[in-house]
């Protein structure tokens, strides 16, 4: 009944891990068989690049099957060495090889069991469950440093195609411009003359070599992200329209000056880069009691039983039993063992101060990808309320004196320039931005991703509490820009 129910158990199990398997796998042919579409242009959001490439990711596989791996290490640490048997005819008369010549003859079966050398088969199965709690972190490392690589490489294409339409767009001024000209040139009306034509369409060639300049950065930067996952060459993929910096990171930028520092390192210190050296840490710190085990005497039990054949006589012979304990005394490798040790203590003292750099690392970056969020905030809100608007007014200002005799051609195509110049400036500005959230929701990947199993929801709660009063206070609008 018990082999029965185990069974039952195993094949539910099975069959659960199978269908989240096939589930997993439907979604992504649903996915990919969308996007294959080759009549439709699809719409590739950063979430969706990230989630492709989090589900064709190869290394969790090898990481959970390197996880199995330790655990099996740990079983097959935690036993004794193989009991040796031993047989030996001893005491052979070499005058006639009789058995039974002699009293001292005999046959003796033995057998020796040595066992470990202090608890050195506990701590080695500590050390193989301690690497394989490891994987788990790992995987979390590797998540939250896919998740940032693939948003560099997202939002680099993301700033190319935009790029393409922003040139698009200009072009198409250009052509109007154009036909304006030479409507005016063909009418005699105004001072327009040949070489402002000429000019024009000097400008529209080198806006086209712009343009494929441009394209052959889309379809590098296109074919960059797709590093990260596999789709067919026939798939035809668009960017949003809008990219919104909420969704690449949830807080505030000032949120984290907002709250303690003490905070902020703790978040720092949940973060998986960091785990995984306090996992290291552990594992040093098992070592290094198993050096220390080495220097412990190691023990083996026998015991032997003597068989002995009648005397020549008929007198019976009794048989013997011999019970013995083996102990080594570490009297030539105490150098050794003494070196083992203090190097196994070293090792734990490395991997604990790079923790701590780590920690320093981390948190120095945090702050420093603040500070260039705010520069950055305060440049994109100086494009957004006058910088754009300006140049703008100034393109047309130009194109309308110029059209009444009041302005020059040149002025004309400067302001144009420098529009064009202002608009992709913005975009680049508003691309810069969103990296930089990206790199902070990497730095605070506890708080802002809720799958990281090292998620401190203490801490969490206390930056979203403080989130909300610091939105309330400045009443920050839901790009993190304050309002004027």
């Amino acid at each position: 009944m018990f082999n029965c129910n185990l069974g039952i158990v195993f094949t539910s199990l099975t069959q659960a891990r199978a269908r989240t398997y096939y589930l997993q796998r439907a979604w992504l042919g649903v996915l990919l068989f969308v996007v294959s579409t080759s009549s439709l242009a699809t719409t590739l959001s950063l979430k969706d690049a990230q989630h492709l490439a989090l589900n064709q990711d190869v290394y969790f596989q090898g990481s959970k099957l390197e996880e199995a791996a330790y655990q099996h290490d740990s079983d097959a640490a935690d036993s004794w060495d193989n009991p040796t048997i031993t047989t030996t005819l001893q005491s052979v008369p070499t005058d006639g090889f009789s058995l039974n010549q002699e009293p001292m003859t005999q046959l003796k079966l033995g057998i020796r069991q040595a066992m470990p050398r202090g608890d050195s088969a506990s701590i080695s199965r500590t050390i193989a469950i301690e690497e394989a709690q490891k994987e788990p972190v790992k995987r979390a490392a590797r998540r939250a440093w896919l998740l940032r690589a693939v948003a560099m490489d997202w939002l680099a294409w993301y700033q190319a195609e935009k790029n393409l339409v922003l040139l698009r767009e200009e072009l198409q001024s250009l052509v109007q411009l154009l036909e304006t000209v030479e409507s005016s040139y063909r009418s005699g009306v105004g001072s327009t003359q040949q070489q402002d034509i000429i000019q024009i369409r000097l400008e529209r060639l080198r806006l086209k070599d712009t343009l494929l300049q441009k394209q052959q950065a889309a379809s590098v930067a296109l074919a960059q992200l797709s590093r990260w996952f596999d789709f067919s060459s026939e798939v035809s993929f668009t960017v949003p329209d809008t990219l919104n910096h909420h969704d690449i990171f949830p807080f505030n930028k000032s949120v984290a000056r907002q709250v303690k520092r003490r905070d902020v390192l703790d978040v720092i210190d949940a973060h998986p880069s960091v785990q995984l050296l306090v996992k290291d840490e552990l594992v040093a710190t098992q070592k290094l009691s198993l050096a220390k085990e080495q220097t412990k005497p190691k023990w083996a039990f026998e015991a032997a039983y003597g068989y002995r054949q009648d005397a020549q006589n008929g007198m019976s012979q009794a048989d013997f039993i011999s019970v013995g304990v083996q102990v080594d005394l570490p009297l030539f490798s105490s150098k050794r063992q003494d070196a083992n040790v203090s190097a196994s203590a070293a090792r734990l003292g490395v991997t604990s101060t790079q923790r701590r750099l780590e920690v320093r690392r981390l948190a120095a970056l945090a702050e420093a990808r603040e500070a260039e969020l705010v520069s950055l905030s305060a440049r994109q809100q100086l494009f957004d309320t006058a910088l754009l608007a300006q140049s703008e007014s100034l393109a047309e200002s130009a194109l309308n004196a110029y059209m009444t005799d009041k302005g020059t051609f040149d002025g004309v195509m400067r302001a144009r320039i420098s529009y064009i110049s202002a608009k992709l400036d913005a975009l680049a500005l508003h691309v810069d931005i969103a990296k930089t959230l990206a790199e902070l929701a990497y730095l605070y990947y506890p708080l802002t991703n809720e799958q990281n199993q090292l998620t401190v929801s203490r801490l969490k709660d206390r930056f979203l509490d403080t989130h909300n009063r610091f939105l309330d206070t400045h009443k920050i609008t839901t790009d993190g820009a304050a309002k004027q």
